[in-house]
């Protein structure tokens, strides 16, 4: 019995360790096109421990002496494997027969799993120890006195930090302003406490080493976990001065900087301070991966080192007005300069060609799977029209406000051919029309909808024309209700529907959106591309769809802030505001044609 327990073991471990090679066959061909053998070599792969494993070189490298005495290790960086080359075929051979599947090596709580190869492939193992241009790291700027001071200095337990500040994991404290991680701004009317007078000696020394001309008034400290990090980003430009200052304490930790298809590690010892000036203050966006481990370069090639509890201070001057730096590009002062309410008729009817009715002609299909149930406050407003009265939906995509009561006449037109071809199909009385240009007589509707459409205009005038049109319709005594997006996706501590179905992938631990990408229209027209659930920092914005079934569309929004669509229909003759409020992210009007 204890014979068949014992060989039964053995089966299993073998099956274990052949079940490890095959699935390091397919990864090692597949990344790098490495060729695997079954018969003994010099070379040998370590299928399961690498960089990625938190492997450090220099406990691999007193492990394998402790076998063999002469050998080279290969550690390619952000990969869970690594290679050793022996100097015969003989001492692989010995190294594998004693370690494959069966020694537990020291800090990595698991066996290694082996495979020969035929070659090693060829790498580029080291770090890079270039900065981005305007980047400085000063090494030492406090002492390990000053150090503790200044770790002792934060209450991490204090009231201030609390739910608000406390970005899901990570912790912060604000000094000076508040930044806010929706918008990455500052509220300029609302000071907080100041930066405590004994961090003085710091803006001493950060004149004394030209650290900039500026009597910081901005201070985030953060708080650091193992594995906590904050994603790739570029501070906005419009509200803070060149340079921004970062002061590391407590445990070192590897910054990734990126700008275009260029990506530059740059490590930061601990009481070291970043100064990010010129391009890699406005043009290079910077991120900590979360991590337990970083790749750090060591004499004999890259190790690993892991993370401690990490303390950042990152000192900031606050800037009037808007931003006067040369990369237009990345900046917010210059894109909004540049923005869509400036265009001309044409070209904002080509964007939204372009961007809303192609895009809706695009996903028709799919957007009606998505869209069934009507908004309660909707159905309220229909539910008050008079029996035999005349309701238009304008926009009235797959037509989900078109049925039920059957006391009242329900019209509807859309843009979208896609969409009104689905309205046909369910027996709506639906044309295919323009909101701009409706093809009505005036005077002719009880009652309008006009739900979710006048956001995907692209000008003020356009938008103004489009109530217009609605308000030329309807009979005197009419009424009309219009839901347009809203900018503001958050009321005190309440989340929009928009924002609770947001996936914990959209934005990470660090509350803080991923770096905004722009796009560039046929027009040259910059539009920044919404990341979808989060809270919208412009107010003119592509919102991705991803299509079921494959494919991703760009739709233009024009999310409206608080008052604006009340204003716009104020300018609109004949008619008159009867209610506002806000509904679920969006800004709704209910209007009286007088």
């Amino acid at each position: 019995m204890d014979k068949l327990s014992v060989e039964d073991k053995s089966n299993k471990s073998s099956k274990k360790c052949m079940r490890k090679q095959k699935r390091a066959q397919h990864r090692l061909a597949r990344d790098m096109d490495v060729e695997y053998s079954d018969s003994p070599t010099q070379n040998i792969a370590i299928c399961n421990a690498g960089l990625v494993t938190g492997l450090k070189r220099e406990i691999l490298e007193q492990f394998i002496g402790r076998f063999v005495p002469k050998y080279q290790v290969f550690m390619p960086p952000g990969k869970s494997y690594c290679f050793i080359q022996f100097q015969s075929t003989q001492d692989a051979e010995r190294f594998y027969k004693k370690i494959h599947g069966l020694v537990e090596v020291p800090g990595q709580n698991t066996v290694f799993y082996l495979l020969y190869l035929q070659l090693i492939p060829c790498m580029e193992e080291t770090l890079s120890c270039a900065l981005p241009p305007g980047l400085r790291l000063l090494t030492d700027f406090v002492t390990a006195q000053e150090e503790l001071t200044f770790l002792e200095s934060i209450n991490w337990d204090d009231e201030d930090v609390n739910e608000e500040s406390e970005l899901k994991h990570r912790k912060v404290k604000h000094f000076g302003y508040k930044f806010r991680y929706d918008n990455n701004l500052v509220d300029l009317d609302n000071p907080i406490a100041p930066i405590p007078e004994s961090y003085q000696i710091l803006q001493n020394r950060f004149e004394k080493h030209g650290c900039g001309n500026h009597k910081f008034d901005q201070l985030t400290v953060n708080r650091y976990l193992p594995g906590q990090g904050i994603p790739p980003h570029i501070d906005t430009h419009s509200i803070f001065e060149d340079p921004i200052l970062s002061l590391s304490l407590g445990s070192p930790c590897v910054m990734d900087f990126k700008k275009g298809e260029e990506k530059i590690a740059v490590d930061l010892p601990a009481r070291s301070l970043l100064i990010m000036s010129d391009e890699a203050r406005y043009a290079w966006s910077h991120g900590i991966c979360p991590r337990h481990n970083d790749n750090v370069k060591t004499d004999t090639g890259l190790s690993t080192r892991p993370r401690g509890t990490r303390v950042s201070f990152t000192f900031r001057k606050v800037h009037i007005g808007a931003c006067s730096c040369k990369y237009k590009e990345y900046c917010d002062s210059k894109r909004e300069a540049h923005a869509v309410s400036h265009l001309n008729d044409s070209v904002a009817a080509e964007l939204e060609n372009s961007y809303v009715h192609g895009v809706y002609d695009e996903i028709s299909n799919h957007f009606n799977e998505t869209r069934h149930k009507q908004w309660p406050n909707v159905a309220k407003f229909i539910e008050k029209l008079e029996t035999g009265g005349l309701l238009l939906d304008v926009g009235c995509g797959n037509g989900k406000y078109l049925f039920g009561q059957s006391d009242t006449f329900r019209i509807g037109c859309d843009r979208s051919f896609g969409l009104a071809e689905i309205c046909q199909t369910r027996g709506f009385q639906v044309v295919l029309a323009d909101c701009l240009q409706l093809p009505y007589k005036s005077n002719t509707f009880d009652a309008a909808l006009c739900i979710a459409v006048i956001h995907h205009l692209s000008t003020h005038e356009r938008r103004k024309k489009a109530i217009s049109e609605i308000i030329r319709v309807l009979r005197t005594g009419g009424r009309a209700l219009i839901y347009v997006w809203a900018k503001e996706q958050k009321r005190g501590s309440e989340k929009s529907t928009y924002l609770k179905f947001k996936s914990d992938k959209i934005v990470d631990e660090a509350g803080m959106s991923r770096e905004t990408q722009f796009h560039t229209t046929s027009n040259d027209v910059s539009l920044p591309i919404h990341e979808n659930r989060t809270e919208f920092s412009h107010t003119d914005v592509l919102v991705p769809w991803k299509r079921k079934g494959g494919g991703e569309f760009l739709r233009y929004y024009h999310v409206f802030e608080d008052g604006e669509l009340e204003n716009l229909c104020f300018d609109v003759p004949s008619t008159g505001v009867e209610d506002v409020y806000y509904d679920q992210g969006n800004w709704c009007v209910v209007l009286r044609k007088s």
